[in-house]
């Protein structure tokens, strides 16, 4: 499959630390080792903020498309 920015994945046993298990991650890039990309955060009903994070291939599983990717892609 190809993949693309905007897939969204999640994070499986394999990536080790426990705290991201499970989380989806919005890819940003496309690499060949994996994904970069970022957990979103919601920090308030009116804010959110961006973990960014590297994952290899066999640390995620593909979920799909995102259908809203908001504004700010979380590169800054």
């Amino acid at each position: 499959m190809n993949h693309e920015p905007g897939d969204v994945f999640q994070i499986n046993e394999k990536h080790g630390r426990a705290g991201w298990i499970g989380a989806f991650v919005l890819a940003t890039e496309i690499k060949s080792f994996g994904i970069q990309g970022f957990v979103s955060i919601v920090t308030t009903h009116d804010e959110q903020r961006r973990e960014c994070i590297r994952l290899k291939w066999e640390e995620i599983d593909f979920i799909g498309k995102a259908k809203l990717v908001h504004a700010n892609d979380g590169t800054e």
